[in-house]
């Protein structure tokens, strides 16, 4: 087991992509009234399209076949379309990311994925997470002509990629902007806490720099507060860090996405992630410090469970008391 460093305060994160992130954040909730509407909160929708990965990285479960099997199992047409059914119902604003659990771009359709839910959601960001092994400028110009928002290029070998992927992208004509090269090869102390992590316990690799916590985090996380990921199967899961899918909300395929969000189970992870308790699989095994993005949907989550009643004021923390009614 490996002692966990000291925790770091926001301020010492310094990943540009943070910036990034905070200033998407301000956009969505400056969309809407993030006081009154609880689904306001919902930020990203991640989606995980298929379970093939063509790598198998150290800092991943997949490096191990035993613990992570590469299976083709891919998200159909019909729950691409009932995601996109569900954000129009519901009237969301939220963020669709490719990334998950393995490499988008393995899915046959993925194009075709793109184009369906540009069609159906005109405004919303498309995102896609990219190891870039499958990339050609081809490929870039389809993914942007489909109604891709920004294409995320993970470097995982070296500040050598770099070059390569530039050259691809200015073949391409990308949309400035639109895209960015994010390293992941800089190590555990380096990387922000963003980039590596140790996947809810599931990764063992201390030539990386990560690996199990030998005692639970004590710091809050807002990733269910603001993130939900949903697998290819239509399963709704906690939280996009839970790789050994150990908290399974339910399924979209006969439920809705408010149904989802704001379901009891969710309710009773939120409660405990509040108060910084990470006392419980698989939170006390993770190492994700959780506190980098997600404060105004916390916010807004809190105040709903106030308003209704099912946290009572008394459990609120003090940094929180400019909650209560």
């Amino acid at each position: 087991m490996t002692e966990p460093t000291a925790v770091r305060g926001p301020s010492d994160y310094r990943d540009p992509h943070l910036e990034h992130r905070k200033a998407q954040e301000r956009a969505h909730f400056a969309a809407g009234d993030a006081n009154t509407d609880p689904m306001s909160s919902l930020i990203t929708i991640e989606l995980n399209v298929t379970e093939l990965c063509n790598r198998k990285c150290v800092f991943c479960p997949r490096v191990d076949p035993a613990i992570y099997p590469n299976q083709n199992l891919n998200m159909d047409r019909a729950m691409v379309d009932r995601v996109a059914d569900e954000m129009v119902r519901l009237g969301l604003r939220s963020r669709l990311s490719f990334s998950g659990f393995g490499e988008p771009l393995l899915h046959k359709s993925f194009p075709e994925i793109v184009r369906t839910l540009r069609a159906r959601l005109p405004e919303n960001t498309i995102e896609v997470n990219t190891n870039g092994d499958r990339l050609t400028a081809a490929r870039i110009r389809e993914l942007f002509a489909a109604g891709l928002t920004y294409l995320y290029i993970n470097l995982y070998d070296g500040p050598e990629q770099a070059a390569h992927f530039e050259a691809m992208v200015a073949d391409a004509g990308a949309p400035e902007g639109r895209w960015k090269l994010r390293p992941h090869w800089v190590g555990a102390e380096k990387d922000f806490g963003l980039t590596l992590n140790n996947r809810s316990g599931m990764v063992n690799a201390p030539e990386a720099g990560i690996g199990p916590l030998a005692t639970a985090l004590s710091t809050r996380c807002h990733y269910p507060f603001y993130k939900m990921l949903i697998d290819w199967n239509g399963d709704v899961m906690f939280c996009s860090n839970d790789w050994g899918r150990e908290i399974k909300i339910g399924n979209l395929g006969s439920q809705g996405l408010d149904e989802l969000w704001l379901a009891q189970k969710m309710f009773e992870v939120r409660r405990r992630l509040m108060t910084g308790d990470r006392g419980f699989s698989p939170c006390a095994k993770c190492s994700v410090h959780g506190t980098l993005s997600g404060g105004p949907s916390f916010r807004t989550l809190v105040r709903h469970y106030l308003d209704r009643g099912a946290l009572p004021a008394a459990e609120l923390p003090a940094d929180l008391a400019d909650l209560k009614r």
